[in-house]
């Protein structure tokens, strides 16, 4: 028998069984010679003429079944298998990362000094300065690129500025050679309708940046700038804040560094640390890196796909349910994706839901 079956239409003929008259009723006791027998195979329909015919019904179809319950089965089942492949990339498994402590020793005065050196598949990933007591309004920072590091002391300042000219006032700022401004703020108070900020600049210097709110319109324009060479800061943004107000702002000074060239690891920020200075570094190996990197973006690819298909599953059987019962000969695939939207809060529980939710 073909899967796809057309219900054969009432035809009014001789061998047509109808159901009116005194041969035959509605309780179908008495079949009619030559006509089909009234069992489960046949349905009665209304024919356009009033009458009642007998027509063959659907068959149920496996094939049609299986593919409704399937389709969206797989889209609910595949994000797990997917899951489970990405759980086994994970990226943070692989051993690329090395940490160093390095003892640098004093040499003369307050200078101290190691020996450090790398492998050339290893580069450099951050490094900490391990002074547990830097002091009121001090700390240490410690930049690194690749083959280099930098050694900062960080310390924090007030500066007053001065009204020198109706809204303009100024402050005299110089810093040492070794020195670099690493960010400055206004008082919060200055200005109930504006608020501020400092940008440090490539050159070294800061621009102060005065932003309002008008209208639905973000409005911004510099009102203050400093430069290391001419030494004074400018403020100016057409208001009165009394004969002067207070900025903070921190400085980065440079007190040590390394190079691979080099070789060796210097600190000397004019304080007696004892007979040795901690510093901890944090080392990669390069080819493995490029595999973390690589097994990251797969494993977010695959986070991806499955939080689509998880997402598509449930609509894609109502597609089928809907196709199945209002299509011809489709009964039984809407049945089957029926129960396979059934089965998805219980599938989409224990695997659906953790992907969509980064469970991996």
């Amino acid at each position: 028998m073909s899967d796809e079956y057309e219900p054969d239409s009432p035809i009014i003929s001789a061998d047509t069984p109808s159901l009116t008259g005194s041969t035959a009723t509605l309780t179908g006791v008495e079949a009619l010679s030559g006509a089909p027998d009234a069992s489960a195979e046949y349905k009665y329909v209304t024919g356009p003429d009033g009458q009642m015919y007998a027509v063959k019904q659907e068959p149920f179809v496996w094939k049609k079944f299986f593919i409704g319950l399937g389709v969206p089965l797989f889209l609910m089942i595949l994000p797990l298998i997917l899951m489970m492949i990405a759980e086994s990339m994970d990226p943070w498994e692989d051993e690329a990362w090395e940490f160093t402590n390095i003892d640098l020793e004093r040499g003369d005065g307050t200078s101290y000094t190691a020996n450090f050196s790398m492998s050339e598949d290893r580069l450099l990933e951050s490094c900490w300065v391990k002074e547990s007591d830097p002091g009121p309004n001090e700390w240490y920072e410690c930049e690194s690129d690749d083959s280099m590091l930098t050694l900062y002391r960080g310390t924090d300042h007030v500066i007053d500025l001065v009204l020198v000219n109706d809204t303009a006032y100024s402050a005299n700022l110089t810093l040492d050679e070794n020195d670099t401004v690493d960010w400055c703020e206004l008082p919060y108070w200055l200005s109930e309708d504006a608020w501020y900020e400092c940008r440090t600049q490539s050159d070294g210097g800061f621009i102060i940046i005065k932003e309002t709110w008008n209208n639905g319109h973000d409005n911004r324009e510099q009102v203050g700038h400093w430069n290391a060479s001419e030494g004074v800061l400018h403020f100016d943004d057409g208001e009165d804040h009394d004969s002067e107000f207070e900025m903070e702002y921190s400085i980065l000074e440079t007190v040590g560094g390394w190079t691979q060239q080099s070789g060796i690891i210097h600190y000397d920020d004019g304080g007696d640390y004892g007979t040795t200075f901690d510093l901890r570094v944090e080392t990669y190996d390069r080819e493995a890196m490029d595999e973390v990197s690589d097994n990251y973006a797969t494993i977010e690819a695959l986070s991806v796909i499955s939080s689509l298909m998880c997402m598509a599953a449930p609509l894609a059987a109502i597609g089928m349910i809907i196709y199945g019962f209002a299509a011809s000969g489709g009964k039984a695939m809407g049945i089957g994706a029926t129960v396979a939207l059934v089965s998805y809060p219980v599938i989409g529980f224990f695997g659906c839901i953790a992907v969509l939710s980064g469970g991996f």
